[in-house]
């Protein structure tokens, strides 16, 4: 699909970008990360949707699988997007801007996504891992 630019980009100037995902494959459910997902969540303080924070939070750690894939590309059966921000227009979001992190989900959210590849394992940006 391409690069993706924050959607914070327009309204505050924010110049971050990436293309790359993260596919973490529930027993029902394959969640799909973007590579901005902490940077909207520490930085421009998204929260969560409701069926996002409960999912991500209600998962069990011992049955993650998954892969980090380069490029964005589509949807797959039964995939609930998380943190994938949309602007709706000036200063309006498909997410809602907080007044703080989600420590919990944010922290949750990084749990699962070490189980998909260790933060060892890749360097994107000069930051280790998929950070």
């Amino acid at each position: 699909m391409g690069f993706a630019v924050c959607r914070f980009s327009q309204d505050a100037g924010c110049e971050k970008t990436g293309s790359q995902h993260w596919y973490v494959r529930l027993p029902d459910l394959t969640l799909n990360v973007p590579f901005l997902w902490k940077h909207y969540a520490e930085d421009h303080l998204i929260q969560p949707t409701s069926e996002e924070r409960s999912v991500v939070l209600a998962a069990d750690l011992s049955t993650v699988t998954g892969q980090f894939v380069q490029t964005r590309s589509i949807a797959t059966p039964r995939e609930l997007l998380v943190l994938y921000v949309e602007r709706l227009g000036k200063n309006r979001y498909s997410h809602i801007v907080g007044s703080e992190r989600d420590v919990e989900f944010i922290s949750k959210l990084e749990q699962l996504l070490e189980k998909v590849q260790s933060v060892q394992t890749k360097k994107l940006y000069g930051m280790p891992g998929y950070r």
